[in-house]
């Protein structure tokens, strides 16, 4: 069995003039629910491994979840991720070691939502920020999990 956890980033600061896109932080609110939904996630689940995307607000929100899950947790930033299509985030699936079990992708909207439907068929109508969709494939390796193979176990969100 393989697991993985779909992460939309926190809320992003949009009131700071001069930051890119990429470079955008999490906003005060974002600050304060990502710690929040890391330990709700902690409770509840277990990874091997954090593949974040490499945008600040993304990674801002990876490092929470880092702490509240082990601190020797693996982190690993991923520019693939940004701005990713289902199909980008599936080619890093496709890529995870299979010495995990248990994986979490923190990412960006539309892409989240979509490899979330892709996988899982159709089964989150949007992922609000900072929200997780947990699912989980019946496979042995990383590289046998194709459209519509996954469970969706759960679906964790900040209103929830």
């Amino acid at each position: 069995m393989k697991t993985i956890l779909f992460s939309r980033h926190a809320k992003s600061d949009w009131n700071q003039p001069g930051y890119s896109d990429f470079d955008r932080p999490l906003n005060p609110k974002g600050e304060t629910v990502a710690p929040l939904m890391a330990l709700k996630i902690q409770r509840k689940y277990s990874v091997d491994q954090i593949i974040s995307s490499d945008a600040a607000r993304a990674l801002a929100t990876a490092m929470h979840y880092k702490k509240s899950l082990t601190p020797e947790q693996s982190l690993t930033q991923e520019h693939l991720l940004y701005n990713a299509s289902h199909l980008d985030i599936a080619s890093v699936v496709y890529n995870i070691s299979n010495t995990c079990t248990s994986v979490m992708l923190v990412g960006h909207n539309p892409g989240m939502t979509e490899i979330v439907n892709y996988y899982a068929h159709n089964s989150v109508d949007d992922m609000p920020t900072c929200s997780v969709a947990v699912v989980q494939f019946a496979v042995n390796e990383w590289k046998e999990i194709t459209q519509n193979t996954g469970t969706l176990l759960a679906f964790e969100a900040p209103n929830k």
